[in-house]
């Protein structure tokens, strides 16, 4: 991420869900704007305010320059995500080694049993540890 100045938050500029879609970002554009045009007749700070909410509007209301913007202003979170994402990976991968690993102990047990004891005796003790198990 760049070592400018803060990026401004364009959503909190317009009181806009981070998800909201175009439509929303419209009607909290028309709604915000409206409100300063009706208060700049006695405040004289919404000229500024106005050009702020124009500045949000024009990024947001382009979904390419929306996208460049989100990827740039959640970079924090959207890295965080990615991390997790890949521990989360990592953690399934580790599990299914790990059950492969016991299932192939269990075959080699069971090989082992039936060279050991024979066929009929080998079918007898795994009933019988399938019926203490179950």
């Amino acid at each position: 991420m760049a070592d400018g100045p803060p990026l401004i938050d364009y959503y909190a500029v317009l009181n806009l869900p981070h998800r909201a879609d175009l439509a929303g970002v419209e009607n909290a554009y028309a709604r915000v704007s409206h409100e300063l045009v009706k208060r700049s007749e006695i405040d004289d700070t919404c000229h500024e305010a106005l050009l702020k909410v124009n500045e949000a509007y024009s990024v947001l209301s382009k979904p390419e320059l929306r996208r460049a913007y989100d990827q740039e202003f959640f970079h924090d979170e959207i890295e965080e995500a990615e991390r997790r994402a890949r521990a989360d990976a990592r953690r399934r991968d580790l599990a299914s080694r790990v059950l492969v690993g016991v299932l192939g102990v269990v075959v080699v047990i069971q090989a082992a049993v039936l060279v050991y004891l024979g066929r009929e005796e080998a079918l007898s003790f795994f009933r019988a540890v399938a019926g203490v198990v179950s």
